[in-house]
């Protein structure tokens, strides 16, 4: 008879910084979640937006749970080696868990998940330490917004943010052309706020279902990643 690992004390001398407490309360509620649904999805995730995940969190409550945190809590969780492992070959799903990742527990099929995740993507501004999707630039003349001349009480932040503008009869004007960014630049904080004056979204906020885990079995689904 397979040996039984529920209720495995799990430590977390190697899990640093965050309080243990906390910590400690996660690893119980991953293993809860495991315990009451029949999957784990493990995400991936690019430019996160808390306001539209409570969304999706909230549309899916029924049948799903989410646990974004710590991915050494989440490893220290599932288990880091057959050993350790809450159940079986949960550690398979663990040794996957890199850079901005997630666990989706679920009642769910795995068609359905897929579509969720496939059907969930939003733009948004992108924040400065993010690269650049495309060229934008500004030409010389009247500053245009949405179309329209661009207020004139702009004019002073525009400036602030490093373009060179002046006002011409109350009417905002570029001294020569100005590139805000160009595709593949890591955004400053100017270019940043400059895009969202003007209303350019480069932020995909989307998730990538990289596995799955049930009946304990791993099933990894990203099968073009390469190993890191």
């Amino acid at each position: 008879m397979p040996k039984s690992k529920r209720n495995k004390v799990v430590s977390l001398t190697k899990v640093k910084k965050k309080d243990k407490e906390w910590k400690e309360g996660l690893v119980s509620q991953i293993h809860s979640n495991i315990d009451e649904y029949p999957k784990v999805f493990l995400l991936r995730y690019e430019n996160f937006r808390n306001e539209k995940f409570k969304e999706l969190r909230e549309k899916v409550r029924s049948t799903s749970k989410f646990c974004l945190g710590s991915n050494k809590v989440l490893k220290v969780a599932l288990g880091n080696s057959a050993a350790e492992e809450y159940k079986t070959n949960l550690s398979e799903l663990a040794d996957d868990i890199r850079g901005n990742a997630g666990l989706l527990f679920s009642s769910l099929s795995r068609e359905e998940v897929a579509k969720m995740i496939e059907d969930f993507e939003f733009m948004d501004y992108a924040r400065a330490g993010a690269e650049a999707t495309e060229d934008f630039a500004l030409p010389a003349g009247p500053v245009l917004q949405y179309g329209e001349p661009i207020a004139h009480t702009l004019e002073p932040t525009l400036r602030q943010h490093g373009m060179p503008t002046k006002l011409n009869k109350g009417v905002v004007e570029l001294v020569s052309d100005y590139t805000v960014c160009s595709e593949g630049d890591t955004l400053t904080p100017d270019q940043a706020a400059l895009l969202r004056i003007f209303g350019v979204m480069m932020a995909k906020f989307q998730m990538t279902l990289v596995g799955v885990w049930e009946d304990d079995e791993y099933t990894r689904l990203l099968e073009d990643e390469e190993d890191e």
